[in-house]
This record gives structure tokens, sequence and C-alpha cells, in this order.
């Protein structure tokens, strides 16, 4: 890992001094003023409130708000109870300030898998729904998945500029980059312009004040952060040392004890605030499989779902 974290971008910084300019005919912007105007942010892009179709989403099995006795809907209410009480968002506004270390609001939180199609988007946008629209927690949805992004996609939002574009011209402004939605306070953050090597932006330093600065700029606003699978990619464990709590999303009678584990372990290593959430699973009504990672014992010989299944406590 410590590759990894050495990876972070270097910036080389000169000075000009005014006896050293070149001496032309024509006359031109002196470097100092050129260099200023350089780094004037670039205007906001002008997006208007969005409205989002939940008759559709619901066919694709997402949470609407129409419909708060639904299996999901409970089950989503059991899963952030046990999360905001684990970032100590329950807490009074002056225990929670307590609660919270120098440095760290608390507020970001990654999800994530071992690998692609265990349900980790299905589960950070109806995470975010759920607290937008139920909670009216205000919330912030990131799609960092850069290599196969989703989210824009599964809420039928155009493409914009958005994270990548933001990581790579630190002058733009997340908060005016964001789509918001006309009924609940929720804005959803894009994956942006393609980039074909994330983890080495997400490794440096711009990155690290990228996120440093969304999560102070509203303490008391949950980001949502869906990150590629563990095993795809390295996005998501350079990503883990930024978040405060990580959903770690498993799907239920599928994915292999073994590859679980080993995902696991390169996530720890960088954070140890890890939930796992079962996906997939049939259970009764009210039920919960949602837990922290000191309840699942990958020591134990037992059937992958079972394995996956941490208790409901934490």
């Amino acid at each position: 890992m410590s590759l990894i974290e050495k990876a972070g971008a270097t910036v080389l910084k000169g000075s000009f001094d005014k006896k050293d300019a070149p001496k032309t005919k024509n006359k031109k912007k002196p470097v100092a003023l050129a260099a200023a105007a350089e780094a004037e942010a670039p205007a906001p892009p002008e997006r208007e409130p969005f409205d989002l179709d939940f008759a559709a989403l619901s066919k694709e099995g997402i949470y609407s708000p129409e419909d708060r006795s639904s299996q999901l809907a409970l089950e989503l209410r059991a899963v952030k109870r046990r999360l905001l009480r684990r970032i100590g968002y329950l807490r009074a506004s002056a225990e929670r300030q307590a609660f919270r270390t120098p440095g760290k609001q608390r507020n970001l939180i990654l999800v994530t898998s071992t690998r692609a199609g265990e349900g980790k988007t299905f589960t950070a946008i109806n995470l975010a729904l759920s607290l937008a629209f139920e909670d009216q927690i205000e919330t912030l949805l990131v799609d960092a998945d850069l290599a196969r992004p989703k989210v824009r996609e599964r809420l039928a939002l155009p493409a914009a500029p958005g994270l990548a574009d933001r990581l790579l011209d630190p002058r733009r402004d997340v908060e005016a980059m964001g789509w918001r939605s006309n009924a609940a306070p929720l804005s959803v953050l894009p994956e942006g312009d393609r980039f074909d090597r994330p983890a080495d932006i997400f490794a440096s330093q711009k990155a690290q004040e990228m996120w440093t600065d969304i999560a102070r700029a509203n303490p008391n606003r949950l980001v949502i952060i869906d990150a590629p699978p563990v095993l795809a990619a390295t996005d998501a464990v350079i990503l883990a040392k930024y978040a405060d709590e990580i959903v770690f999303v498993v799907e239920a009678n599928s994915t292999p004890e073994a590859a679980v584990a080993a995902a696991v372990d390169e996530l720890i290593d960088i954070n140890p605030n890890i939930s796992l959430m079962l996906n997939r699973c049939q259970i009764g009504a009210g039920g919960a499989h949602y837990g922290s990672y000191e309840y699942y014992d990958r020591s134990e010989a037992a059937p992958a779902s079972a394995a996956a299944t941490p208790s409901s406590e934490g």
C-alpha cells in the first residue's frame, strides 16, 4: 500500500523576476498576470434542478418515497439506523462534535464490494434516496466509479462535468457541479469526463484536499460515494483512506468467502471502520443483515452466505 499512498502528484512551483523578462516588440501580458488569469475558476455550469421518475425507478427495484412500507424501505431503515449510529450522526450537535476526531467530520461514506455485480451502486443510490427523501438529511451522492459509472444513467441524468473534472482542475466548484433535486435535499455529483487511470489522480494531494473540502463544506451533510469493487481496481482501496465509514456490499449465496476476506483485508489495513451489508438475501420483514467487521470471522469454516452475514449489532 505504501506505493499507492506515495503516488501523489508533485506540484512544481517557480518564481518570475521582472528584470529577467525578455524584451519583445509586441506587448504581452506579464507572466504574473497571465498566471492570475489562468487561476480564475471557470464559470460553473448552469444546471436546472432535476425531478426523479420514481415510477421508472420502482420498476428497477429502487426506493420510492411513495412506498414506505415496502420490504426495501424497511431494510433501508435498519441500515440507516446502524450507519448513523456508527458515524455519530444521531448524537446531539455538541456531542457529535466531540465524537468527531480532529479534521474528520465523519460524513464521508464509501460504498464498495468485492467484485462487480454485487449491488454496490444499487445500495449507494437507495441509501442516498432514503436518507434524503425519508429522513430529510442533506445528502450528496458521488459517482467515484470512473471506469464503470452507473449512477447518472440509473437516475436518468444527462452527461455533464463532474468528479473527474474537479480532480483534474481544483478551481472547479463541486457544489456548482452537482445536480440538485427539486423534491428533497439531495445532490448528485456525476462521474464527469472519462479518465483512463483514476488511481493516479485518486492518490494525489489534489484528491485528498478535495474530499476534505467536500466533508467540511457542510458537516451535517452525508456524502455517499459509489466506489469501484475492491478486487477489480485499486481505486476503492485508495478512496478508503479518505472515507469515515465503509459499507461493504456482499451478494448472498454468490460471493466466495475467500474473495470477501481478501477484499476486506485490503481495506481494513487502510480503514478499520467497515460495515458489511448482505444483498439479495431472503429474510423476514423488518429483519436486517448489517453489522461491523469485528463480527465477521473468516477463520470459521462456513458457507459463503453465512460467513458474509454479520451480526445485526453495531
